[in-house]
């Protein structure tokens, strides 16, 4: 009740100070006064209409029509920005040049400044557009250790968010991506849905023919318990990935262990246990010890003497600037990259694809290539 009180105050404000800029001003008619303020409703509302569609149509026969809400509430969103932006520097300019902040108001500057304001928005949403859905870039990393006994790659992804409008195709061309890379382990730190197994039965067909020698490794996020939890473990299990749920397990003779826990925030409020003990159980003392932890937070019983690297996700890396501050800060500081959190080496990715608005801005999405290698010492 708090978040939908918050965001209808938003929403509310977006709209009545938009349609003010945009219309408040000019002589325009009636008609295109309601249309405007019409598509300002619909745009910032579009969440809130989708999740209740696809509520009252399970078989969800607005799929097609998801993307584009979406992208219309991101555009709404950024054209508030950018003109909130633009006022502030106007109002600047205006005061060192000692004119009158009322000729901001002159509608025929207002008009011009509109026009050029909303073509711009559009262009800076189409390259978000085009950067959230091409196939995400690959970043690659080499990380060496005493305890690793020979070289081995794990590539990383996350936070997929496959749903019902989620074509088939792209998991096809991620999927050969990934497999080109000939990995030893792969690794899906969560959020790889945001619907049922029944409804994303062909997307998970597609993304079943992911290969690895020493095998695929999966754990839940928050978008998993949105979506049942239980059901998407025994899921990932009949798709023969390995469901690391306070489990681990050794990746042959690398002497790495990969251990996996469910997202700790929605385990928290379900009062679901974060075992350590368990996930760190068949690991040996001088084993190089990974853990999987959707959300990049240190969670109670990690420490440097347990645990070498934990790879998390959840970020997006913010996804659509400027909302890059206010995740970092959500997530105890952690946006993207590497960290260092009392010792615990913590790497956070950006994320394979997005969730929600079709955008991404300066936070590219990626696919994490870890090549893990003996200390040259140690190399056979």
């Amino acid at each position: 009740m708090p978040f939908m009180l918050a965001f209808s105050i938003i929403a509310v404000a977006i709209t009545a100070i938009t349609y003010k800029t945009y219309m408040g001003y000019g002589e325009y008619s009636i008609l295109a006064k309601l249309l405007f303020l019409l598509f300002l409703i619909i745009s910032i509302t579009a969440p809130v209409i989708i999740y209740i569609m696809h509520r009252a149509l399970p078989d969800n026969p607005i799929s097609a029509y998801t993307k584009p809400f979406y992208f219309l509430f991101g555009f709404v969103i950024i054209l508030f920005l950018v003109t909130f932006l633009r006022d502030i520097i106007w109002s600047i300019i205006d005061f060192i040049r000692h004119v009158s902040l009322e000729e901001m108001k002159n509608p025929i500057h207002l008009q011009k400044a509109n026009i050029i304001t909303i073509i711009a928005c559009l262009g800076i949403c189409l390259y978000g557009y085009y950067e959230a859905e091409k196939t995400a870039q690959i970043v690659a990393y080499d990380i060496t250790s005493p305890k690793i006994k020979k070289p081995t790659k794990v590539v990383m992804l996350s936070d997929l968010h496959i749903d019902i409008d989620t074509s088939s195709k792209y998991i096809q061309k991620l999927v050969e991506r990934v497999n080109t890379l000939k990995p030893d382990a792969i690794v899906i730190v969560g959020d790889v849905i945001d619907n049922t197994p029944f409804v994303l039965s062909k997307q998970m067909d597609e993304l079943e023919k992911l290969k690895a020698t020493d095998g695929v490794y999966v754990v839940l996020g928050n978008h998993e318990f949105y979506n049942g939890g239980l059901d998407w473990g025994m899921k990932f299990g009949q798709m023969r990935f390995n469901f690391l749920n306070n489990h681990g397990m050794k990746l042959n003779d690398s002497g790495i262990y990969i251990a996996g826990i469910p997202d700790i925030n929605t385990a928290s409020m379900l009062k679901m246990p974060i075992k350590m003990e368990n996930a760190l159980y068949s690991a040996d003392k001088n084993d190089y010890r990974i853990l999987l932890s959707h959300t990049p937070k240190i969670a109670t019983g990690v420490n440097k003497d347990n645990v070498d690297l934990q790879l998390s996700a959840h970020t997006h890396g913010g996804q659509i600037y400027p909302f890059h501050y206010m995740v970092k800060q959500h997530n105890d500081g952690h946006i993207a990259g590497f960290y260092d959190v009392d010792g615990v080496r913590l790497y956070v990715s950006r994320g394979t694809r997005y969730w929600g608005p079709p955008l991404r801005l300066l936070a590219p999405s990626e696919i994490t290539v870890f090549n893990f290698k003996p200390e040259p010492e140690n190399a056979k």
